[in-house]
């Protein structure tokens, strides 16, 4: 990594404090509803998972996300968004903002600033997004996308989720199953 672009990435890790005090705020205002789970902790080949168990989702409806969006009440929560969940912007093609119901603390989501399409394949300009925003917080974080109905996708607008990672796990456990699979190096990316 090139000494300016390893200046930029230290000179940017500043918006943890910026997302504790809107998660706190939002809390308070009453625009997040954070939900309470039950954390286990599964062994499978040899990686640690965090599954977590929330009654309550169990209640929510099931929707297809390009069904929902012609329904006649669908409204989407990213355009515009609630001022209130706002972090910041990422560029001009995305925001970041806390997840309105989260069962993690200071769970965020990478959504767009104009509508596409959740399934899309991810653009460059979403890796863009990611990048900045893990390059700009100081603890490790997952990141994914619920790209299809199967994997959980309810909501229509593209976005992506990022939650922070256990502090006792020291790479996500997908990331030891991938390189478990020997990838090229040249397809290995870390923030730190």
């Amino acid at each position: 990594m090139s000494s300016s672009l390893s200046a930029v990435r230290t000179a940017s890790k500043s918006i943890d404090g910026l997302v504790q005090q809107r998660y706190a705020r939002a809390v308070a205002q009453g625009a997040l509803l954070f939900t309470e789970s039950s954390v286990y902790k599964h062994r499978e080949q040899g990686e640690v998972f965090e599954v977590r168990y929330v009654p309550v989702l169990a209640k929510k409806p099931s929707s297809k996300p390009k069904e929902k969006q012609h329904t006649k009440d669908f409204v989407n929560p990213f355009l515009p968004y609630d001022e209130r969940l706002h972090v910041k912007r990422l560029g001009t093609s995305h925001h970041l903002l806390l997840n309105k119901y989260c069962v993690v603390p200071h769970h965020l989501l990478i959504t767009t600033a104009e509508f596409r399409q959740q399934g899309e394949p991810l653009s460059e300009l979403d890796f863009k997004a990611v990048l900045e925003t893990i390059d700009s917080l100081s603890s490790r974080n997952i990141v994914f996308y619920n790209s299809g109905e199967e994997s959980g996708a309810s909501q229509p607008h593209k976005h992506l989720q990022v939650l922070p990672m256990p502090e006792y796990l020291d790479a996500p456990p997908s990331v030891g199953l991938w390189l478990r699979s020997e990838p090229p190096v040249d397809c290995v990316y870390t923030s730190e």
